[in-house]
């Protein structure tokens, strides 16, 4: 009898540890643009931590999940605002060795999302895949290690989307109530699940007959290979935050008065504006997003020499983070500026635009994307040291 129990206790240990190895909730936030909620974030992992490092760990089973709260958003403009975070939050390396990963990530973001879809971003630890899900339905998987890391940097690196942001993530499981209840009331329709399946059956029996008729077709003549173009290799130093402190004269351009203009659009037309699907986007490949990727950097590193703290918020402690939407013409010129998302504070937030308006003109954009305006953001944080 004794073997026995030994074998059902192994087996009650067992069992307790699987239970113990379920993905946590270690945080959730909330991503507003023009004051109007978007979606709420979530990072799950086996260890609750409050530490960007812990999160990181690419021993820990992990996932990211995004849960819609907008009546509709347009999964290109979601997709392309988590790759601008991608691009301020890894090093050079990474970019370039990520770049084709990057563009089967793109890929999969199709359409638009509606109010209730959860998207899902899967790391397994035991291969190194990363597997995305839109309601339960899988969309594609990435077989490389690093990759989920590349992704998660987006959200909890030194230039999140807000400071609070990445605070709400790395909460260690200490989540809001009234964001959590509100989170797990976010659920698809039937409906709108069977919609979703159909569509991925499309697209994936639409992909298998291109295949069959690329290779059904007879093996091109040899002939000379052309020369490759050396891949694009990004060497970005990292952003950083608001300076508190005296800048050198050459940071210090006087804040013009804007130029007469037409009337700016309201926050309601501009919100509209920003869920139209860019229709003429030209074909992804890894050396356009690659090229995206380090001019958006280089336009953050231009900025942020021109940010400066303003003296009466920091006698009074007020920190914060602003996030504008920056448009430029092919030769740099700032045209628009708008405030994608404001701190509590208007000395921060006219701060922020102030140090956009020093900043121009910016580089001018390289061949591959100089074609009319260039649109990117700029997240700013605002805070004092410790």
């Amino acid at each position: 009898m004794k073997p026995i129990k030994f074998v059902i206790a192994l087996m009650v240990f067992a069992t307790a540890l699987s239970a113990q190895a379920s993905p946590l909730l270690n945080g959730l936030a909330l991503e507003q643009q023009f004051n109007k909620d978007r979606y709420i974030a979530a990072v799950y992992s086996e260890t609750l931590a409050n530490s960007t490092e812990v999160v990181l760990d690419n021993n820990t089973p992990r996932s990211l999940e995004v849960r819609i709260v907008a009546d509709s958003m347009s999964a290109r403009r979601f997709r392309n605002q988590w790759m601008e975070g991608i691009a301020i939050n890894n090093g050079g390396d990474t970019l370039t060795s990520q770049a084709d990963n990057m563009v089967t990530f793109a890929k999969l973001f199709n359409g638009r999302l509606k109010k209730g879809d959860h998207l899902t971003v899967a790391f397994a630890a035991n291969t190194g895949a990363t597997t995305v899900a839109l309601n339960g339905v899988t969309l594609g998987k990435i077989e490389d290690r690093k990759f989920f890391n590349t992704l998660l940097r987006a959200w909890v690196g030194p230039v999140p989307p807000s400071s609070e942001f990445r605070g709400g993530l790395l909460a260690a499981g200490n989540v809001d109530s009234s964001l959590l209840s509100r989170y797990e009331q976010l659920k698809p329709s039937g409906d709108r699940i069977a919609q979703v399946r159909a569509q991925v059956e499309s697209l994936n029996a639409e992909q298998e007959d291109k295949t069959e008729v690329a290779a059904a077709k007879p093996a091109p003549a040899a002939t000379k290979p052309k020369p490759t173009k050396p891949k694009l290799t990004a060497d970005i130093p990292p952003p950083t935050l608001a300076s508190i402190g005296d800048k050198p004269a050459s940071a210090m351009k006087k804040v013009e008065a804007p130029k007469p203009s037409k009337p700016k659009p309201s926050k309601a037309a501009l919100a509209r504006e920003m869920e139209e699907d860019d229709e003429d986007e030209a074909p992804l490949t890894a050396d356009l997003i690659l090229a995206r990727q380090i001019y958006h950097s280089s336009l953050l590193r231009h900025t942020f020499p021109y940010i400066r703290y303003p003296k009466r918020a920091q006698e009074r402690g007020q920190e914060g983070s602003v996030r504008l939407k920056v448009t430029i013409d092919s030769k740099g010129d700032v045209t628009d500026i708008q405030t994608l998302q404001d701190s509590r504070y208007s000395s921060l937030n006219r701060a922020a635009v102030d140090a956009v308006k020093r900043a121009g003109p910016y580089p001018a954009a390289p061949p591959q994307l100089a074609k009319g305006n260039f649109n990117f953001t700029i997240p700013i944080t605002f805070r004092l040291p410790d």
